[in-house]
């Protein structure tokens, strides 16, 4: 789950817009994360990992009086580190970052 700052100010923007009357919200919300570390062999094992309250919150705001639109997701990479493999030719690499969900949601007729 979000961190409880990051639920709250989502929520609050959402309550801003809304009573401001606009038409459109976009939100960017962190929905996962890849992650990893170097083994003493080095290989490399990444793990990605995933939110699955990213939809309880946009249920929340959905509840405020909008309606989702349109998802799509990237990933920003925030670091990697790569090391020669002990037993054969290569590298082994790991990658970390962010996988980011941009959402578009539109104002629900009142």
């Amino acid at each position: 789950m979000p961190q409880q700052e990051i639920v709250d100010a989502i929520l609050a923007n959402a309550r801003t817009a809304h009573e401001r009357g606009d038409t459109l919200l976009q939100l960017t919300i962190e929905s996962g994360r890849l992650t990893g570390a170097q083994s003493s062999w080095g290989s490399s094992e990444n793990l990605t990992m995933s939110d699955p309250e990213v939809g309880w919150l946009l249920g929340h705001v959905e509840a405020i009086g909008w309606r989702l639109e349109h998802a799509s997701h990237v990933f920003v990479e925030t670091g990697s580190s790569s090391s020669a493999r002990l037993l054969s030719t290569g590298e082994g690499t790991v990658t970390r970052g962010e996988i980011l969900g941009y959402y578009v949601l539109r104002r629900t007729a009142d």
